[in-house]
């Protein structure tokens, strides 16, 4: 039991060191994206009005309101009620009363540091960070086997530990219980 007790100090420390920055990481964009109904973890929003001339809800309308916007090529134009448009172009969006000529618009531009992670995070990149999210569940997987050997007697495993361990199964399972029944 000794080797094996070295092997898992071993292996919990060295892959412990490697784990560190990838857990910061996927942490920090954990509890951001967790609070995205607080906050837009990937974008700064700048909300600002402007009023263009009216130009009513006739079928030219779209037509006028980019023009008074001065957009070529919106990205997307969409009726949002008889006397509302929305137009979307480089990354801003523009909500037009027809009637009144009152423009809503949210500029948004990427958040520094939060956009990058979180897209590794939601394995949102192009070229599929997949392989390395993949090792790293590997890695947190390893750790926390070779972490249940660590410690023997009452802080260990028959103690303080596998009640904390059986604690970390449970709270999982009443959550997905209760949240079934609702």
């Amino acid at each position: 039991m000794k080797t094996f007790r070295t092997i898992c100090r071993w292996l919990h420390r060295e892959l412990g060191f490697l784990a560190v920055g990838l857990t910061i990481v996927y942490a920090i964009s954990g509890i951001a994206v967790n609070h995205k109904h607080d906050w837009n973890p990937n974008y700064l929003v700048a909300e600002s009005r402007v009023t263009i001339p009216a130009v009513g809800a006739g079928q030219d309308a779209e037509a006028k309101v980019l023009t008074h916007l001065g957009i070529t090529q919106p990205d997307r134009m969409m009726r949002i009620s008889p006397e509302a448009l929305r137009v979307i172009a480089d990354k801003t969006i523009y909500d037009v009363n027809l009637r009144t000529g009152e423009v809503e618009q949210r500029d948004f531009s990427e958040r520094p540091f939060f956009f990058q992670v979180n897209q590794l995070h939601l394995n949102l990149v192009e070229h599929g960070y997949t392989i390395v999210s993949d090792i790293f569940a590997g890695i947190l997987v390893i750790l926390a086997i070779s972490g249940i050997f660590l410690t023997r007697g009452r802080r260990g495993l028959i103690g303080r530990g596998g009640v904390l361990m059986l604690l970390g199964i449970v709270l999982p399972i009443v959550y997905i219980i209760l949240q079934s029944r609702s």
